[in-house]
């Protein structure tokens, strides 16, 4: 992931800049350190937002938390604090990563589980062996299995005795016995013995497809806390910088201006996602 790899530069530049100063480093040493593991951080999300605000459409759909996230990253430099700047940035930067490493190792996972399924299978026609691909298998057809071929689909055996593996599917480490009348699955292995097996299912409704499809639609399911988090996270940020604008503007009227914008930017930064988001989520 980009963003992971970018973090992996940024967190040691920030981690050597704090180093340098606790061991009494030139100061221009150590905010440059600093300033380095910053910019390699926001490279990953203040570009995107860029581009996101100057884009088409509502200004409204325009601005997400790429966008506090710069303001907020902007605000922390204006308060000549740097290493909070390349702090938040870098924390962010892991948490994206993070969750796009998450969904990839999924997909992976859904990918491996669909390559169970073989290449070809041979089918019994009019006592005659045909080889054909997954796709064509149809119910009723009789699907030969030898020992050591994985099974292309679900089925019940009509003819021979064998031990299954399952391992791929189950996690069961033991072959399964298995003999006529009894249900097989797709991605097994056959073990000992030639079989004959009634296709029960097309490639498209066999058990491996069944579960990469719920495994999918469980993923894009949100539940009752997601939901109410999307509707909360929906005005968080123009909400953000709305209350920044008001501290700032209300608090130069009451007060020294410059005191009430430096709380303004504390505001932005406060509430920048990296402060309340955990990378481990």
């Amino acid at each position: 992931m980009t963003e992971i790899r970018f973090a992996s530069v940024a967190a040691p530049l920030l981690l050597t800049g704090y180093a340098a100063g606790w061991w009494g480093a030139p100061e221009p040493l150590v905010l440059l350190l600093k300033t380095a593991a910053l910019a390699v951080a926001a490279w990953t999300f203040v570009p995107s937002a860029l581009r996101r605000l100057v884009g088409s459409g509502p200004f409204r759909d325009r601005i997400g938390v790429g966008t506090l996230m710069t303001l907020a990253a902007a605000g922390a430099v204006a308060l000549g604090e740097v290493g909070e700047a390349a702090m938040l940035a870098v924390l962010f930067t892991v948490a994206e990563g993070l969750e796009g490493y998450a969904v990839a190792r999924t997909r992976r996972g859904l990918r491996a589980l669909l390559d169970l399924v073989p290449a070809r299978a041979t089918v019994l026609r009019d006592g005659i062996e045909h080889t054909v691909s997954p796709d064509q298998l149809r119910p009723g057809q009789t699907l030969v299995l030898r020992p050591g071929e994985r099974l292309a689909t679900d089925g019940v055996i009509a003819a021979g005795y064998t031990s299954l593996d399952t391992s791929a599917i189950t996690g069961e480490s033991v072959p399964v016995e298995a003999g006529p009348g009894e249900a097989v699955y797709a991605g097994s292995v056959n073990g000992t013995g030639p079989l004959e097996i009634t296709v029960t299912a097309d490639a498209e409704d066999n058990s491996l497809a069944r579960v990469v499809r719920v495994v999918e639609a469980e993923q894009a399911r949100k539940g009752q806390g997601q939901r109410l988090a999307d509707r909360v996270a929906r005005p968080l940020v123009p909400g953000v910088m709305v209350a920044a604008v008001l501290v700032a503007l209300v608090g130069s009227v009451v007060g020294d201006p410059l005191t009430w914008i430096e709380r303004a930017l504390v505001v932005l930064v406060a509430a920048s996602p990296a402060h309340s988001r955990s990378p481990f989520r």
